[in-house]
């Protein structure tokens, strides 16, 4: 009778083992190759007619190797995905960044109307002019001293008027949706400017009223930002931003601080809107910093499709006023070289199934038998190369909470996507450790195990948790939860106090406390769709809600490698097994996915065709360690004749012996 070989030994084919009549794992994650030749093909005859070596290559290549090649290749991206996503976020700048934020008059942006009958002249406003709401804006003193550097600053565009300037006051936020504030000021020659024209409209000059701090100020100061129609001075310049792009801002804008009791200061800085935020302690302290500027929008008209806008009469240049807005990490290059350092150890732990894949390429190209595992639901078996993945994510947090500043900016989505990815990746994986860690406990039910697919879990979950997140809802509320820290001295306006520049030191709470439900409920989601999904597949094809590991436990080898106790993405159904009469042998397929891996005395095989007898059991992150420097590698039990016994006392292989990678054997 022809014989067939399976996982590195021959059985004769029996009428109570039809299971033995596969001719190659059909797990997924390509990987491993025989150490001997491989007679399976031989043995589709047994029951079937002939059939070509070509056909059969072919059906492999379609069924069972190209899905693996492209399921694995997928896997393997997933788990390198919040390296290769903090490589790109690293060359963005994320540790140092400053970037000029898109401004307009424009409900988009939140500016509204908020008075429309101030008069300025030389002296300042002129009393009784301005509206109660408008006085209540600032302290008496600071109010008067405001008007005085408006008028002091808009002398050529007042003598051009006769004498008077018609002010216009607009809000810039101020309630509860947004959660900050500045008041703006559009100057006209002859009419009130309106604060959301629908035209273009000529104006004398633009300023905005905030707040910020300065060393030799510890009470907090008023902050004046002004463009003036007639000075010659403010001409167009182009900005380069920390990303490469540019945009263009009126040079020499006027800077003038303003005290609570009146006083008024010429400020050469620029600087206000300083907030810490602490994601990852105070030790990565992320400093948020924002430099007030006017913007010119001959461009960004065009690309907002803005409909009205104010210019100067004479100067004919659109301007607003806006920010240059950027964040500085403290101690950003001890965080990247902990970075560096987890990513090098994340490599060093997937050696083992990276080669063991390459093994499989290997294969596939020359036509041997290929071994095919399930790398991702492995994760669980895999905790030290989890625990790596996870903590070279955890920056993602750091990331998404610089990212918010950015929504006002060319390329703000693109940043919060990237971060949200990397976060989204962080939370999976961690749910993913979790459970593996809940399944410890030693709570068992007629040995049965709860299963769910840690693949369908992990995509769907980092899907949808970056889609939560992406929602430009979800950004802007980050974005404004930001600005809206507790305020050192802010302005009031439409009947309350809202932060408009400084700030107290405690800082702003972190992001994640505004995206609890875009990251709780997928990540829930995605795992109790994953349990259903299975149990729902289980149930068609095993008629069974869950998982019966009881060959498991009576299986020499995974009775020793602490199978799960009640919940498991592992492939451990009865079906995964080969059926020898009332034995039960395990494929290579389930060794490797538990996370081991075999290897063989080089001496003993001969001519690479000899028939593997006896292998060691290594773990799968010391494979290739095994192969290079064998001494160092700790054995955990030898396989002979189908059965495993593990090493009873601390073993490593002899340091003398070169060792080859092998599929292995089945075990019973």
């Amino acid at each position: 009778m022809p014989s067939m070989g399976i996982g590195g030994w021959q059985v004769v084919p029996s009428g109570a083992a039809p299971s033995a009549n596969r001719t190659m794992e059909s797990r997924r994650s390509i990987g491993g190759r025989p150490i001997r030749g491989d007679t399976s093909e031989a043995a589709l005859s047994v029951d079937h007619p002939p059939v070509s070596r070509f056909d059969i290559t072919t059906k492999r290549l379609v069924t069972n190797i190209i899905p693996g090649v492209l399921i694995f290749v997928a896997s393997l991206l997933l788990v390198v995905l919040s390296v290769l996503t903090l490589l790109v976020l690293v060359s963005q700048g994320m540790f140092e960044r400053l970037v000029v934020s898109v401004n307009a008059q424009s409900t988009k942006y939140y500016w509204a109307p908020y008075g429309q009958s101030c008069l300025l002249n030389k002296s300042g406003f002129i009393p009784s002019s301005c509206s109660s709401v408008e006085l209540t804006v600032a302290p008496a003193a600071a109010w008067a001293a405001i008007g005085t550097v408006l008028a002091q600053q808009w002398t050529a565009e007042m003598r051009e008027a006769g004498g008077v300037l018609r002010v216009t006051t607009c809000a810039v936020g101020g309630t509860s949706a947004v959660g900050w504030a500045n008041l703006q000021f559009i100057a006209g020659y002859d009419y009130f400017p309106e604060c959301l024209p629908s035209t273009p409209q000529d104006v004398a000059g633009m300023a905005v009223l905030e707040t910020t701090v300065r060393d030799n100020h510890v009470e907090g100061l008023y902050f004046v930002t002004l463009y003036s129609d007639l000075d010659v001075t403010m001409t167009v310049a182009t900005s380069t931003n920390s990303d490469g792009t540019t945009q263009n801002l009126m040079s020499n804008p006027k800077r003038t601080l303003v005290t609570g009791t009146g006083k008024i200061e010429k400020d050469d800085l620029g600087q206000d809107y300083i907030i810490n935020a602490y994601p990852l302690s105070a030790r990565y302290k992320v400093t948020g910093m924002c430099v007030t500027e006017i913007e010119e929008l001959s461009k960004l008209r065009v690309d907002l499709h803005l409909s009205g806008w104010s210019r100067g009469k004479h100067s004919q240049l659109p301007v607003v006023p806006g920010w240059r807005c950027g964040h500085r990490v403290a101690n950003a290059n001890e965080l990247m070289a902990i970075q560096i350092v987890l990513t090098l150890l994340t490599l060093c732990l997937l050696t083992g199934d990276i080669y063991v894949t390459l093994e499989g390429f290997r294969g596939l190209v020359t036509g041997e038998h290929v071994m095919t595992y399930n790398f991702v639901a492995g994760l669980e078996r895999r905790k030290a190369l989890l625990l790596c993945l996870i903590l070279n994510s955890v920056p993602g947090v750091l990331y998404l909470d610089v990212a918010r500043i950015y929504y006002f900016t060319s390329n703000g989505m693109q940043l919060w996507a990237l971060s949200a990815v990397v976060t989204a990746t962080c939370f999976s994986l961690g749910w993913l450790l979790v459970v593996s860690i809940v399944d410890l406990i030693p709570c068992r039910w007629h040995n049965r195990c709860v299963g769910y697919s840690a693949p369908l879990f992990l995509f769907t979950s980092i899907a949808t948790v970056t889609a939560a997140c992406c929602k430009n809802s979800a950004f802007e509320t980050a974005a404004n939860k930001f600005y809206a820290a507790d305020p050192y001295l802010g302005l009031w306006i439409n009947n309350a106090t809202w932060p408009s520049g400084s700030y107290v030191a405690t800082g702003t709470p972190v992001v994640l406390t505004y995206l609890v439900g875009e990251i709780v409920y997928p990540v829930v989601g995605s795992f109790a769709a994953s349990i259903l999904v299975m149990t729902v597949y289980r149930a068609l094809q095993h008629h069974s809600l869950l998982i019966d590991t009881t060959w498991c436990r009576n299986n020499s080898f995974l009775r020793q490698a602490n199978m799960p106790n009640f919940i498991t993405s592992l492939p451990l159904e009865p079906s995964v097994a080969i059926r020898l009469g009332h034995d039960m042998y395990m494929r290579p397929s389930t060794l490797a996915t538990v996370g081991f891996a075999t290897v063989v005395d080089r001496d003993t095989v001969r001519n690479g065709i000899g028939r593997v007898e006896s292998c060691h059991v290594v773990t799968i992150y010391a494979l290739v360690a095994a192969l290079v420097a064998p001494g160092w590698v700790e054995t955990m039990g030898d396989m002979e004749e189908h059965q495993f016994t593990p090493s009873a006392t601390l073993c490593t292989l002899p340091a003398k012996k070169k060792y080859l990678h092998t599929r292995g054997m089945c075990v019973v």
